[in-house]
Formats: C-alpha cells, sequence, structure tokens
C-alpha cells in the first residue's frame, strides 16, 4: 500500500519557476528542463562546478516541493520508495541512469526523510515508463515509520 505519492510534471515545474525567478529575478535561464532526474551518463561527466551547481537546483527544487506539499520535518525514520520516470520518447533509457541523487538529497535537506542510508530508506525501486503527453516522475513511498 503507498503511503505517500508526489507527482513531478510540467505543471509543477512551472509553478516551481515561478518562486524561483521572485527569488532569483536577474535569472533567465529556467532551472529545471525536465520532470525527472538528469541520467547519471550526463552529471557524470560535468565539470565539478557544473555538477555542484545541478546538485544545488534539484536539491532546492526538492525542498520547495516538500514545502508545497506540506510534508517538510516530516522525519521519516523508516521507508521503502519507488521512482518511476516517464519520459515523452520512446527513446531507449537505461534505468540505473535514472538513479534520483539528487533527488534524495532534496528529500533529506526538506526533514521529509532522517536520511537516505540503508538505515532509514530501506528499499529504492527505479523504473521508467513512456508518456508523450505528460512526461513526470512519480514518487511512491511505502512502509513509511516515524518518530
Amino acid at each position: 500500500m503507498i503511503d505517500i505519492k508526489f507527482i513531478i510534471d510540467d505543471a509543477l515545474l512551472s509553478e516551481y519557476e515561478k518562486h524561483y525567478f521572485y527569488l532569483h529575478p536577474k535569472a533567465r535561464k529556467k532551472p529545471l528542463d525536465t520532470p525527472h532526474h538528469p541520467s547519471i551518463n550526463k552529471w557524470f561527466i560535468m565539470k565539478r562546478p557544473m555538477m555542484n551547481a545541478l546538485k544545488q537546483k534539484l536539491k532546492d527544487f526538492m525542498v520547495w516541493f516538500i514545502k508545497y506539499n506540506g510534508y517538510e520535518n516530516l522525519n521519516i525514520q523508516e521507508c521503502d520508495m519507488e521512482f518511476i520516470a516517464y519520459f515523452k520518447t520512446k527513446i531507449r533509457h537505461d534505468v540505473d541512469n535514472t538513479v534520483p541523487k539528487f533527488f534524495l538529497d532534496g528529500l533529506v535537506e526538506s526533514g521529509f526523510i532522517a536520511d537516505d542510508d540503508s538505515n532509514h530508506l530501506k528499499s529504492l525501486v527505479l523504473k521508467c515508463g513512456y508518456d508523450k503527453n505528460r512526461p513526470r516522475t512519480e514518487i511512491l513511498v511505502y512502509n513509511v515509520k516515524t518518530n
């Protein structure tokens, strides 16, 4: 049974852009291009400053996202998570390249989960799908235990 379900889609990214451009009025580029975590193949070859900037943008987004949904400081002590990335094209995607490292860092930073280590995050399931009309990431949280 799913305890918590989050959906990150283009509509949500538009909401976040309003917040982001309010905080950064001189910024011209959208903070996030897609509603899913970038491929590990893309961020692994980045130079360290670019990788850190991407990590910070995704972490800031997730902190905002959790607060937007009213789950900040939930401090989940134990759970299982499933991340399903629905892409808008049928181009082949390796499931293992969808590792949500920076999303998880944001979930910890927001206080949603206590930590993303194996004592707190008991399992992590990654899946990929195709949805031409509504690319998105679904985050399913199971077996939630809080204090």
